[in-house]
């Protein structure tokens, strides 16, 4: 009986081949979707971590009686949120506010006028921005693949260098978005309401 030689199988028929085609094909339509949601998900969560210290800085400065602001330096992606006071209240050393004018007795009088204190502190000489104390006053970054597209101010549209959102005394400020994006073309924007005194966060996208 002759003895035929088995031949290997060499390759991938063509119907094989467009059968792991269309099966890859699914299976990345149904992971991109979810993937992309992921992202959109982590940016929108960074956006919630810079609208947090917003709000701090809006509380503290209300609370404090000395302005605040979240400092942006849109090259590096960092943010902290600052107060103005005196060096030595900035380390604590002085942590009440101080006060102008003499205390006074009721009834008292100076050549026939009374003498009034000052129930705000004085923001007068030697006061500049130093971080608070905590964590928040510390720089935080964003990660990586997200960075700040820019900030819309009163001013105009900046994108490049620092930019500082005040909070007066009292809690206002002005009107500002910052747009945070990353780089899958996601972007989140945060607008500064003054008058709802809230931080609103929306997709670019939205009206």
């Amino acid at each position: 009986m002759a003895c035929r030689p088995v031949t290997a199988r060499l390759g991938f028929t063509l119907i094989e081949i467009l059968a792991v085609i269309v099966i890859i094909g699914l299976t990345m339509s149904l992971l991109l979707p979810n993937l992309a949601a992921t992202r959109g998900s982590r940016l929108r969560q960074q956006a919630l971590d810079v609208a947090s210290r917003i709000e701090l800085a809006r509380e503290r400065a209300i609370v404090t009686g000395a302005p605040h602001r979240l400092m942006l330096d849109l090259e590096t992606g960092e943010y902290r949120v600052e107060w103005f006071v005196r060096e030595e209240r900035a380390a604590g050393i002085a942590p009440e506010p101080e006060q102008t004018g003499q205390p006074f007795q009721a009834g008292e009088s100076t050549g026939g006028a009374q003498t009034a204190i000052s129930l705000s502190p004085s923001l007068g000489e030697g006061r500049d921005y130093y971080p608070i104390n905590s964590r928040f006053g510390t720089n935080e970054a964003l990660p990586e693949d997200s960075f700040f597209a820019g900030v819309q101010t009163p001013e105009g549209w900046i994108e490049r260098g620092s930019v500082q959102v005040v909070f007066a005394r009292d809690g206002t400020t002005d009107f500002a978005e910052i747009v945070l994006s990353d780089a899958w073309d996601n972007r989140v924007v945060l607008e500064v309401q003054p008058l709802l005194d809230m931080v609103r966060i929306r997709n670019d996208d939205e009206s």
